[in-house]
């Protein structure tokens, strides 16, 4: 279970506090009825790191063979987004793809492999800074009106995906990096996102009572 909050309201490092902030912080009491009743297996582990890093070495005018960078040594990210495993994870599948297309051991393939690896990590650093740099002393010269622009259009499609299942699965297919943004532009999702919802917003997690049932809830 991973917890977290923003400037004045973050988790402490107190592992017989972590219950408390889940029930005390959070919209609402799920998380904390679940965690009331599992088993933990370690201590809490905390990190204060939020800092988004990347290394353009594609744009590197040369490259040595046999040799690339990928996953963090590459790109790391605000852990909150949980981009960093997905990114590496496609990272490597970018390198396998590269290999069987050139073959191993071809000439220039590390400077492939590299330009290949920088597609998810583009994807993933648009996300992560297009939200970060709304946070003071983020930049120089804070969020510029671009950066207001697409935060306006993203607040408006997770307030249609408050009540749109398809809107709200194309926000999520993009934010867990499974689609590219440009789907967020898209005709229909534009319509919907003047629209706004088509249904009221939750009260509540949207749980069956079988749901309910294995989670030890009812």
């Amino acid at each position: 279970v991973t917890l977290y909050g923003t400037r004045g309201g973050e988790p402490t490092a107190d592992t017989a506090d972590f219950a408390r902030y889940a029930r005390a912080e959070l919209r609402h009491p799920v998380i904390a009825d679940l965690v009331d009743r599992a088993e933990p297996l370690t201590d809490v582990t905390l990190t204060r790191t939020t800092a988004n890093r990347r290394h353009f070495y594609e744009r590197m005018p040369a490259w040595p063979e046999n040799f690339a960078v990928l996953g963090d040594a590459l790109a790391a990210f605000n852990p909150v987004y949980g981009h960093g495993m997905s990114v590496a994870a496609q990272g490597a599948a970018a390198l396998g793809a590269v290999v069987r297309r050139h073959g191993w051991g071809s000439p220039g393939l590390s400077r492939r492999v590299q330009k290949a690896v920088a597609g998810p990590v583009g994807a993933a650093w648009d996300l992560a800074i297009g939200q970060d740099v709304f946070y003071p002393g983020a930049t120089q010269d804070g969020p510029t009106l671009r950066d207001r622009l697409v935060a306006a259009y993203v607040d408006r499609l997770m307030y249609t995906a408050t009540g749109n299942g398809r809107i709200a699965r194309r926000v999520t297919d993009v934010t867990s990096l499974e689609r590219r943004a440009e789907v967020l532009l898209a005709p229909a999702v534009l319509l919907a996102a003047a629209v706004g919802p088509l249904k009221p917003p939750l009260t509540e997690p949207p749980l069956t009572a079988e749901e309910l049932k294995k989670a030890g809830l009812e």
